[in-house]
């Protein structure tokens, strides 16, 4: 009897030079969830034979897959999940740390950059593995919980799933995690200029963009293309009632900055630092909580801005900075 253990699996990404030409995985992103699928559009055939049967065959249609992920938030990994959603990038630094920042594509034909997932599970007879080539992240959750590590969830589709012809490596990093009270979160400004709120308990970020395959009559069952469309980022956080400057925004339609920082303390080398800046923030709601003390639940939408905009211009709701020693995304 062949068994496969569970806990050897593990996750690699990399960047693809052409969209769907699957590529080794150059980094391995350690998760709690991996969640792939082949899907497969199955056609049936109903139509009427004079007998008192209703399915009569079935036919396969256009494949494609998806894949969902998660688990605490790495500082080195996280980047390629940025290029791929944001697609606007651009890298300074003579060494480490790099300076990586991720803005919205608005030139050209707007398209991010695409990625394999390798998924090594060891069951496959020859590659011992699974890839998800021209995979297109519709969803990135980032989570800080005062009380946990910072954790992600990222979702895609991309093309049918492939076995590499030869086993995969696996490359380890030695970036860590990073606790989410480490986090510093700014309202009204930077939290480096005396606008810091130290009273935030948790807050979520979900970055999320319009994914659609394209299927046609090419002989083949993939999709043609998957295009991305506009992204929209909105989140919430919970807030200690201390005042009620909270529903004052709301009421007057302040839409502030809000910064979201979070850095391990390293240097050199060793930083991992995560800067989000939305400059323009629209309240959706705010409701207050009875606990044991008051909260406040606050749910915000990110507003495009021609501040967190990238080098293609345009305008853009957000705009990431992300410091490591990675060389290039």
């Amino acid at each position: 009897m062949v068994v496969f253990a569970g806990s050897r699996r593990w996750v690699g990404i990399a960047k693809e030079v052409t969209p769907g030409t699957a590529v080794a995985p150059v980094l391995t992103i350690p998760v709690d969830k991996f969640d792939p699928s082949d899907d497969v559009t199955q056609l049936d055939d109903q139509a009427l034979r004079g007998s008192m049967s209703k399915q009569y065959g079935q036919y396969s249609g256009p494949i494609g897959s998806s894949w969902d992920l998660g688990g605490p938030m790495f500082g080195d990994a996280l980047g390629y999940l940025l290029h791929n959603m944001f697609g606007g990038y651009a890298v300074v630094g003579a060494g480490a740390p790099f300076s990586h920042t991720f803005s919205l594509l608005n030139s050209g034909d707007g398209q991010p950059v695409t990625h394999t997932i390798t998924d090594a599970t060891g069951v496959p007879a020859t590659g011992q593995a699974r890839q998800y080539p021209y995979s297109c992240l519709s969803e990135l959750s980032l989570t800080w919980n005062a009380e946990q590590l910072c954790n992600w969830e990222a979702k895609a589709i991309g093309w049918p799933s492939i076995v590499p012809g030869a086993p995969p490596t696996n490359t380890l990093s030695t970036v860590g995690p990073v606790p989410s009270w480490r986090a510093a979160v700014g309202i009204g400004g930077p939290a480096s200029s005396g606008t810091l709120v130290t009273d935030i308990t948790e807050i979520s970020l979900s970055i999320s963009r319009e994914v659609t395959a394209y299927n046609t009559a090419d002989n083949t069952q993939a999709a043609f293309v998957i295009a991305r469309g506009p992204i929209d980022i909105s989140g919430k956080f919970t807030q200690i009632a201390q005042n009620e400057q909270r529903i004052l925004d709301l009421l007057a339609n302040t839409q502030p900055q809000l910064q979201i920082v979070l850095a391990n303390g390293g240097v050199g080398a060793g930083l991992i630092s995560l800067q989000v800046d939305m400059q323009k923030v629209g309240y959706r709601t705010t409701k207050i909580n009875h606990g044991t003390i008051f909260t406040y639940e606050v749910e915000f939408q990110a507003i495009a801005n021609s501040t967190n905009v990238g080098t293609s211009g345009g305008l853009a709701p957000a705009k990431v900075v992300l410091q490591n020693a990675v060389t290039t995304y």
